[in-house]
């Protein structure tokens, strides 16, 4: 009898080892399942950033070639983002925008950047063979010589409504089809040199023009007793008034 009982103690004692072992695996596994949950919010942080790129790249897809690309898809661009710029402050607090690092082929040069106003944005588009739309942000007053020199397949600028003042240098290249100047404009060129439009085009001058260096021109569109007028008349230039 007593056999049989420290036989039965052995045979309890071992069925409750197992169960404990079998209780501690579990344990593990629900450890192991408690830090994949922890990993979810990871999880969407990727599936958000796939889902910009997405927007990104549906974007880019909209325009089947440079070509298909016109004035009213510039107007309606919203502005490039932020992170498709690199920056430098000024010491009171207005940005410069140094280059882009964007593909998208249509730039709208953006008001502000992390809350600072973009006022210049140098000669970040010199030689770029890619762009083909830029609209330029209304807290820039002054575009440097050569902004838009040797780009190729440049086809539209519209100027920002402070622009002041654009230097000299090549506007764009033989594909330009339209440029559009923001009333208030007061100078186009600054020197002799000027400004040289490579592709003939017809060009609207606002009536704020109080200077002009303007080359190469199919026609000046030009308001009657206008200094832009006068410029035509004097140069020798075809000129419609409007």
């Amino acid at each position: 009898m007593k056999k049989r009982l420290l036989v039965l103690g052995l045979a309890f004692t071992m069925f409750a080892a197992t169960a404990c072992g079998t209780s501690s695996d579990d344990g593990n596994k629900t450890s192991k399942a408690d830090k994949t949950v922890t990993a979810t919010p990871n999880s969407d942080k990727t599936s958000e950033t796939q889902k910009n790129d997405d927007k990104k790249d549906d974007a880019k897809e909209s325009y089947k070639s440079a070509d298909d690309i016109t004035m009213d898809d510039l107007k309606n661009h919203e502005e490039t983002p932020a992170e498709d710029f690199k920056y430098r402050d000024k010491s009171n607090g207005e940005a410069v925008i140094k280059e882009y690092t964007g593909d998208d082929p249509i730039v709208v040069i953006p008001n502000e950047i992390d809350g600072k106003k973009v006022v210049d944005f140098g000669k970040i588009f010199t030689n770029n063979k890619d762009i083909v739309a830029v609209r330029v942000g209304d807290n820039v007053e002054n575009i440097k010589e050569g902004a838009f020199g040797n780009c190729d397949n440049l086809k539209y600028i519209v100027f920002g409504k402070n622009v002041k003042t654009i230097e000299d240098g090549l506007l764009g290249g033989k594909k330009f089809e339209q440029v559009e100047f923001n009333d208030g404009i007061e100078q186009i060129g600054s020197s002799k040199n000027g400004l040289i439009l490579l592709n003939s085009i017809e060009v609207k001058i606002p009536e704020s023009v109080k200077e002009m260096y303007l080359y190469k021109a199919k026609t000046l569109i030009v308001k009657s007793g206008s200094y832009a007028e006068s410029y035509a008349k004097e140069n020798n230039m075809d000129y419609r008034v409007e």
